[in-house]
Order: structure tokens, then C-alpha cells, then sequence
């Protein structure tokens, strides 16, 4: 039989034992949940920052942002006006390095509309893919320090920063086609030495900031006509302007071969290599509100010009960042004939040029048949590697009828092993001069 003091010993014991075992066996997370679009965009950020792929947060708002986040393509403004802008100064993982990469799908954000929805908060569901894992980012920062210091940059002038990383980044990278994760990021550029046009941008981007010059990434498409594609370029600021610069774009095929007709260049003259080979901005890049917040230089920057960033500052405070607004409404009235209006094909498709040493090919403009009145003449022009040594030689330009309209034939032989621009030029009767450019290598 027990004593007393034994028994209240004995029933402690169980106590204790029933409160242990009758308590929750795991600790739950507090929800996470945000009450307007700069909330939410800090806690993808954070997320992101660690990669993390599947998460769900809690959201008080309207319908239109509802509207917003369900827009996955490169024209969402949550992403491109939102999370690109919550940039934390101490780190350049985050801002335009996390969004450029992100991959965008269908499936990327989904809200549950069924959770008390008539008082505007619903569940927003994250389902995210990167192009670069957490393990490869820091693979990437433990490298650019390195780079920086053999680039030599502490010593050079912002102007001079943007150069030197320019040339590093059409030295270091060979355009790749392919559509692996790797070839839209910094570490595939680093690793492998090739990427797409996601990469040059993110290795410009990331180098510059590091550098302590402001930069942005820029989305859109560019080519032309049926040919334009998506692309990625950069923006750079020097002095109180913002500066286009497409460091794809200047890389020819070959390793150790660049030159600078997309560099710094102002809202006026960044096509003016070719007019007819335009840059189109994605929908976040075209409203008022980010004209306002970066406002774009005119002209090209000019070696000499003030280079020190006076006032230029990038939303790190989410309460300062670009609003989603709608885009200006083009001005019908200065619409003129383009390449896209005239041209209905090119052969090669990719505006790429290979040719052997010694041997021929033909670059091949084909133009609709309801536009063979206007045009009065064409021509040519060629531009070799730095040396401007002629690589090729044209031996004949002709004109051929088709059923759908006629196409321009300009056959050239190989000479010289090097990089090679070939511009061919229509001069319509209007007055207008109209271009497609070739660019490659003879092997």
C-alpha cells in the first residue's frame, strides 16, 4: 500500500508523462501573410534567397493584385516591378539577380480563391524554378571578387568599370543557343564559358553592382519581325542618366573579338547600329512611373562626360518602388515602314554567319511582293574583327523573283579567318533607309 507522499510522487510522474505525450509532437511555423504586393514581395525575396521552390503565404488584397500575381509571363508586374526593386544594398544576390533568375510558368503563383474570399484574403501558392541553385550563386560570389581585382577596378573611374567588365564579359562568354538552366546564368557563363543573352545580363549586372555602379536588367525582345525574339540587355548609370547596354549583341562568335555598338547608348541612338533590328521593352519597362524612377539619357554616353553617380538610387525601400502602371500608348502618328513591313524571311534564319576559309555562301533578304515597287536600291557593307583586315570579299549581288515576292542575294567568299558584319542596306523612294545585319565568322 502506498503512503501519501509516495502516491503525490507517483502521480507527478504521471502527470508529467500525460503532458509530454498529449502535446503537439511538431512545432508549426507562425503562417506567413502580407497585406499588400511590397509585403509579399519581401517574403519571395527571402524565400528566393534560399531557393526555395514551394511555399504558400497568406494574402489580404484586392482582386487587381490578385489579377497581377496571376500574370506569369515576363510582362508581370509583381516580379518585374515589385520584387526586382526590393533590393537590399548589403547583398546583390537579391533585386534584378534573383528575378532574371526565376523561370516563369504557368504554374509559378496560383491563388486560392476559395478562402474567405469576400474578404479579399486568399491563400497565394509559390511553385518556383531557378535558373541557378543556391550552391551555384555562392560558387559565383566566391568568384567575383577575383575577377574584380585582376579587372582592376578599384583604381578606374565608374566609366571605366563599365568597360573593362563589358570586355570581360564578351571575352569570358561564347553565345550558346542551347536551353539548358545552365545557359541562362552566371555560373553556366563562369563554368562553361557559353550562355544565352540571360547570362551576359546577369554577369553584367552582378559585376557592375559589385563594382559599386548602379545597374538594372532589362527584359524585352529584339530582332526583327517574325524573327525577334526574347532578350535581355542592361541598363548602367552614370553622372544622373540611365545608359542601354547590350553586351550580347556587341560579342561576335569569336572568343577574343567585341566591339561597342550597344554600348551606353541613349533612348535615341541604341538601335543605331540597325534601325531595323529593334529592342522592345517588356510591359514593366514602358511605364511612366519606371521612366520616372530611371530616367534614360538621350544620347550615347561619352568618354569624358561626368561619370560619378550623383543621385541615382535603385527602390531598396519597398514603399519607394516602381508602382504596376499601364504603358504609355504608342504615338500612331510617327509610324514608319520597317524591315518587318518589306522583309518576310533572311536566310541564314538566325542573322548568323559560318563560312569556311576559301569557300562561298549566299546571305538570302526575301521581300513581300506588295512592297517590290518601293524599294529604289540596295547595297552592302562590310566590317571585320579590330584589325579591319576584310575577312570576306563579295563577288556578286542579285535580285530573283519568287511567287510571294523576290529576295536580294549576295554571295561572298571566305578570306581571312576572323569576325564579320555584313550590312545590307534598301533605299525606298520614300527616303528612307532600311538595314539587316549579318553577323559571324570566317573559320
Amino acid at each position: 500500500m502506498l503512503n501519501k507522499d509516495r502516491l503525490r510522487r507517483v502521480t507527478a510522474v504521471i502527470l508529467m508523462v500525460c503532458l509530454v505525450f498529449t502535446g503537439p509532437v511538431v512545432s508549426r511555423a507562425a503562417t506567413e501573410s502580407a497585406s499588400n504586393l511590397n509585403e509579399l514581395a519581401k517574403i519571395v525575396r527571402d524565400h528566393g534567397l534560399k531557393r526555395d521552390s514551394k511555399f504558400s503565404v497568406r494574402y489580404k488584397g484586392s482582386m487587381d493584385d490578385v489579377e497581377i500575381l496571376l500574370n506569369n509571363m515576363t510582362d508581370n508586374l509583381f516580379f518585374f516591378s515589385k520584387l526586382n526593386l526590393y533590393d537590399d544594398p548589403s547583398t546583390s544576390d537579391d533585386a534584378d539577380y534573383l528575378t532574371a533568375n526565376i523561370q516563369l510558368f504557368n504554374d509559378t503563383v496560383d491563388v486560392d480563391l476559395d478562402d474567405n474570399f469576400d474578404l479579399n484574403e486568399y491563400t497565394v501558392k509559390f511553385n518556383i524554378r531557378y535558373f541557378e541553385t543556391l550552391p551555384e550563386t555562392q560558387y559565383v560570389n566566391s568568384h567575383v571578387p577575383q575577377i574584380l581585382s585582376e579587372l582592376d577596378v578599384s583604381s578606374k573611374s565608374n566609366y571605366e568599370k563599365v568597360k573593362a567588365i563589358h570586355d570581360y564579359v564578351c571575352d569570358l562568354i561564347t553565345y550558346y543557343s542551347g536551353d539548358e538552366d545552365w545557359a541562362s546564368s552566371m555560373y553556366g557563363a563562369l563554368t562553361e564559358k557559353r550562355a544565352l543573352c540571360n547570362a551576359y545580363s546577369l554577369c553584367m549586372y552582378k559585376l557592375l553592382v559589385e563594382a559599386g555602379v548602379p545597374c538594372k536588367y532589362i527584359g524585352g525582345k529584339a530582332g526583327t519581325g517574325s524573327h525577334s525574339a526574347g532578350h535581355a540587355w542592361n541598363i548602367v548609370a552614370l553622372g544622373d542618366k540611365w545608359y542601354y547596354l547590350d553586351a550580347t549583341w556587341d560579342d561576335f562568335d569569336d572568343e577574343n573579338t567585341w566591339d561597342y555598338a550597344y554600348f551606353l547608348k541613349g533612348s535615341s541612338d541604341f538601335d543605331s547600329e540597325d534601325p531595323d533590328q529593334v529592342h522592345i521593352l517588356d510591359k514593366p519597362y514602358t511605364s511612366n512611373a519606371f521612366k520616372k524612377a530611371f530616367p534614360m539619357a538621350k544620347t550615347a554616353f561619352k568618354e569624358g562626360m561626368n561619370d560619378e553617380n550623383v543621385s541615382v538610387k535603385i527602390g531598396s525601400d519597398p514603399d519607394s518602388s516602381v508602382e504596376p502602371t499601364e504603358p504609355d500608348e504608342p504615338d500612331e502618328s510617327t509610324k514608319k515602314y520597317t524591315l518587318k513591313d518589306l522583309i518576310y524571311d533572311k536566310w541564314p534564319t538566325s542573322g548568323k554567319i559560318s563560312v569556311k576559309k576559301g569557300k562561298t555562301e549566299d546571305l538570302l533578304l526575301f521581300v513581300k511582293k506588295d512592297m517590290k515597287k518601293l524599294v529604289k536600291k540596295v547595297t552592302y557593307k562590310f566590317t571585320t574583327g579590330k584589325s579591319r583586315v576584310k575577312s570576306v570579299e563579295a563577288y556578286n549581288l542579285s535580285k530573283s523573283t519568287y511567287s510571294d515576292g523576290y529576295v536580294y542575294m549576295l554571295s561572298f567568299k571566305g578570306k581571312k579567318k576572323g569576325a564579320v558584319k555584313v550590312k545590307i542596306s534598301l533605299k525606298l523612294k520614300n527616303g528612307q533607309t532600311l538595314s539587316y545585319t549579318f553577323k559571324g565568322k570566317v573559320k
